[in-house]
């Protein structure tokens, strides 16, 4: 059999291939490399570290888990596969390449048009990958792009949905200013999203609880969860609601949603695949191939309201799905992904 290294280093990048570990392992012989984030020496900032769960679902699958980098013979896999394609000093994806003798693949770190675009890849490719694997078609800007679609997200075609809430997906909350000192985007999940959102009517209408997505984030300190869920209490009205970080059931999350609030996120990809009315808000969050979602709308009462409607009317936007998450429309991306690794091995 082939050797195949897996590199991975953050977690919310891995997960959207760690599901095709097990298909593989039935084809090649597997090791894996955790740097960055991934390593046991990294602290977890959030409250649940959902490295433990990548280690009990995954571990048997390979032959050798190591955070050594020292420890592997690069020249000795047939393929070398990364979840990020960044030239970053934090993977040093570099030392890798240069001492690898086969091809080597880096994975999309993101659905943003600050990695998907010519430039990008043109600085990267040839110094941390030989091809980079993308989300869809829209993403090809150059030969060596692969699209792959979201193998994760293929589970979800034989989840069963089980409306019991509205799920909200935040970006950076209106606090972040205070805590890294800039503000990334303009649009916040602030008091005046919260006013525009109209989270009080919705309630009345539907008679579903709020569940508020926030990510855990290494630059917002040690006490992110508690200073969030303070700001958070400081800007909601009178309804109900709850606060998930951290969790290993995303796609309980999204099934369990009757409508989906968000920032331009690829965990909004799965409600999107799934037909679940999605609500993009723009100018919360890098834009990228969102620019084509019908379900995209300014931080305007009035619009997010019509938009809401629609989407409760027709929220399955077909051509989008086709064009930017390839093997999407069908839940075949893991398919996709295996063939490529063939293809490429």
């Amino acid at each position: 059999m082939k050797k195949i290294l897996l590199i991975f280093s953050q977690y919310r990048v891995g997960e959207r291939i760690f599901p095709t570990i097990p298909r593989l392992s039935n084809r090649y012989n597997l090791d894996c490399l955790l740097v960055y984030q991934m390593k046991s020496t990294h602290r977890w900032v959030g409250n649940e570290d959902l490295r433990n769960h990548f280690h009990k679902n995954y571990k048997d699958f390979f032959n050798t888990i190591t955070e050594d980098r020292n420890r592997l013979d690069y020249k000795s896999y047939d393929l070398i596969i990364s979840d990020d394609n960044r030239h970053s000093t934090k993977t040093k994806l570099w030392e890798i390449y240069d001492n690898r003798k086969s091809n080597m693949i880096g994975c999309y770190h993101g659905a943003g048009e600050r990695w998907n675009n010519k430039q990008f890849f043109e600085k990267t490719q040839g110094r941390v990958y030989d091809y980079t694997f993308v989300m869809g078609q829209d993403d090809c800007k150059k030969n060596y792009c692969i699209p792959i679609g979201i193998p994760s997200n293929d589970n979800l075609k034989n989840m069963k949905m089980n409306p019991k809430h509205i799920l909200l997906i935040v970006n950076f909350l209106g606090n972040i200013t205070s805590v890294i000192g800039n503000q990334p985007f303009p649009v916040t999940f602030d008091k005046k999203l919260v006013n525009n959102i109209d989270l009080v009517e919705l309630q009345k209408i539907h008679k579903l609880t709020f569940i508020i997505k926030l990510k855990s984030r290494d630059g917002e300190g040690k006490n992110q969860i508690k200073n969030n869920s303070d700001y958070i209490k400081s800007i909601m009205p009178d309804v109900d609601y709850n606060i998930v970080v951290d969790t290993n059931d995303l796609d309980n999350l999204i099934v369990d949603s009757k409508l989906i609030i968000s920032a331009p996120s690829t965990l909004a990809y799965k409600p999107i695949q799934l037909g679940i009315p999605t609500i993009l808000i723009e100018g919360s969050g890098q834009i990228g191939n969102f620019g084509m979602f019908k379900g995209l709308v300014k931080n305007d009462k009035e619009k997010i309201k019509d938009k809401i409607n629609n989407m409760l009317d027709d929220s399955k936007d077909e051509v989008f799905i086709d064009t930017v998450i390839e093997g999407g429309s069908k839940f075949e991306s893991t398919d996709v992904f295996m063939k490529r690794v063939e293809e490429l091995i």
